[in-house]
Order: C-alpha cells, then structure tokens, then sequence
C-alpha cells in the first residue's frame, strides 16, 4: 500500500469514528428534585430525562422494599426532545403493577407509602435508535428512608406513669386521614434490668400482643397474663392498612405501685453517717445516695465503694472510689445512673478504707421514674 492509499485509509476510518461518535445515543436521568422526598402519586413523575437525540422511548419506574415483598411499578411510552424533557401528570398515563391490591389504594388513593426503607429506580428505553445502540438501558436510582415522624400518639397512661391498678386503660390516636380504616396492633412487654423501652419491646417476649384492634383503646384484659407490682412495662402501638403495616409509635413505660408499701418521709435520711452504720438498718434510696464521712485520724483517705445485692454479687458503682481530707466530706452518689438497681431490691453499700477498716449501708433502690 502506497502512501497515498493508507492516507485514505487513515481518513476514512477517522470518518466512520466520528459518524459513530456524533450518532451516538446518550440518555441521563436527573432525579435531584425527588430524592430525599417521600414519593406520592403527585412528585413520582418529577424528574427530568436528558436526551441527546429525539427519540421515542419506554420509561419504567420500580418502587422495591427491602426486608419486604412490597413493590411497585410502571411503565408508559413517550417522546424523549433533543435536550430536556419533563413528563406532565394530565398527559403522562402511567400503567401500574402493584405487589397487593392494599398497596395499590394506599399509595394512589391515600397517597402515601408504608413505612420502611425503599429503593425507586427510573430507567429509559429507547426504541427507535441506531442498531448499534438498540437495547442500551439507563437508569438511575434514588433511597428513601422516612424521618423519625410517629403519625400513630400515645395518650394514656402517660410515659413513666406510676398506676395504682392491675387493669388499666391504654388509649392513643392515628393522625392519619383514613385513620377509621385502620387496624391496631398493642404490644406490652417487660423491662429487665439493663434494658430501656424500646430494647424491652424488640427483643423480649410480649406479656399481651392484642392484634387486629378495630379501635383505639383497650382495658387491659383479665384473660391476659396478670401485671406485677414494682415491675416496668413498656408499651407501644402499631398501625396497619389491611395487612400493610403503616408505622409506628413511639415506646412508653409504666410501672404499677404496690399501695401497701409507702415511702416515709422518715425512711428518706438525708445524710447517712458511715461510721454509725453497721447495716442493720435499712434506708430507702431514690436515685441518689447521700454519704456523710468523718475522717478525725489522718490529713487523707480513699474509699472504696462497692454495691452488693442480697445474693453478696456485685452490682457495679461509678465512681468505685471516694477521696477524703480531715474534717467532715459529703458525697451524693448517683446510683441511678452509676449502676444496674432494680426498682424496690434490697442492696448493700460496702466502704473499704485505706487502713481496710469496712463500713455497710443497707438500703432499698426506689427507681425515681416510678416515685411521685
């Protein structure tokens, strides 16, 4: 080949290059203006589709739940304009498959999704492009996760309410439009110790799971497992259209106070005396422990702290050492926060001093949440 044949050569293959290069089909999805909003039937369609040639094209749209069977999906054809092109809702007909009919009147008649987490993917077909770019699919997918809004309010009792009956009443109310086509679901479990509300409801199993409640409040029932004295509940509700569950209420607690054991104000020492303990006589505490220490035989002392409960195990105690100079020291020990004390227990305060000479208050935990 001379040099002027492969100089044609050369030409024609930069031609063909920059024919394929300038014919090529190119599609984005711009869906900046959705993402972060919970989607209705009003914003799905509000995202803008990028074209570098006009084209005919098909437009799906995916809604898929994770950890659930839930989904949704459409698809309509339209013409994609050379640039920018945005879909009007009098002039767009999506074509709808939904996973149940319950999600289908959710979403287009109430116009809301279920709670948790959903991907939403929108992808572009064209179907009248270069055979070279027949089949290409764009797409672009957006995450929405609802905010902490709880639609579904506890009323009654109150949150760390302190009752005086084995049977109460629980109500609470659904903010939701088509709250009288709701159903109910009342879940009361224990608190053990070292658990808050919300892990008690999780993870432990329910003393009365009340289902399909058409109304929103309940007398706890004489059938269900009897309530204790002295002992933490939580409660919470959750609401469901059909078998689609909506959302959920935040965790209350209460606590049923036994009438036959009452604080006296003669029990709740202000200060206690180490020296003149010796552990034979009970006080109550609620929340804090006050501690009165003379030190007449030396400038300083460090005491060590430990709480015991009635099975001589420790319970943990922050801070675990007390320091002292000569002369009268008092300390306000927050064993409410400083260790794991059941509400109404029995416990010993152990004091060791540096010259090992040990102090014992004996005392009942009284969980200040549940003391009017």
């Amino acid at each position: 080949m001379n040099g002027r044949h492969k100089h044609i050569l050369l030409l024609t293959i930069a031609f063909v290059v920059f024919t394929m290069q300038v014919s090529a089909q190119n599609i984005l999805i711009n869906t900046a203006m959705i993402d972060g909003d919970a989607l209705t039937p009003d914003n799905i369609l509000a995202y803008q589709v990028h074209s570098t040639k006009s084209c005919l094209a098909i437009v799906k749209g995916t809604i898929r739940y994770r950890n659930s069977n839930l989904s949704a999906s459409y698809s309509f054809h339209t013409k994609l304009n050379e640039g920018n092109t945005v879909f009007d809702r009098g002039i767009v007909h999506p074509q709808w498959v939904f996973s149940s009919p319950a999600l289908q009147d959710l979403f287009l008649t109430y116009k809301m999704l279920p709670e948790g987490t959903y991907e939403y993917c929108v992808s572009v077909v064209p179907d009248n492009v270069l055979p070279e770019n027949a089949g290409n699919t764009y797409e672009e997918c957006i995450y929405h996760k609802p905010g902490n809004l709880f639609l579904i309010n506890l009323i009654d009792p109150e949150d760390k309410a302190v009752l005086h009956e084995y049977f109460p009443s629980l109500s609470w109310v659904a903010n939701y439009s088509f709250s009288t086509m709701l159903s109910y679901r009342l879940r009361i479990a224990e608190i053990k110790q070292g658990q808050n509300a919300v892990n008690a409801v999780m993870r432990n199993q329910p003393i009365f799971d009340g289902k399909s409640l058409m109304q929103n409040s309940i007398i706890y029932p004489v059938y269900a497992k009897p309530l204790l004295a002295n002992k933490p509940y939580a409660w919470t509700v959750d609401a469901y259209y059909k078998d689609i569950l909506l959302g959920s209420s935040e965790t209350w607690q209460f606590i049923i106070a036994d009438d036959s054991e009452k604080v006296k104000k003669s029990e709740m020492r202000s200060y206690v005396d180490i020296k003149l303990e010796t552990g034979l006589n009970k006080i109550v505490v609620i929340g804090n422990l006050k501690l009165k220490y003379v030190l007449d035989d030396a400038k300083t002392d460090t005491l060590a702290l430990e709480i015991l409960n009635e099975k001589n195990k420790s319970c943990g105690l922050s801070p675990a050492t007390l320091s002292a100079v000569y002369g009268d020291n008092r300390y306000t020990l927050n064993v409410a926060e400083g260790s794991a004390l059941k509400h109404k227990a029995n416990y010993f305060l152990k004091i060791t001093t540096k010259t090992k000479q040990e102090y014992i208050v004996a005392f009942q935990y009284w969980n200040p949440d549940f003391v009017r």
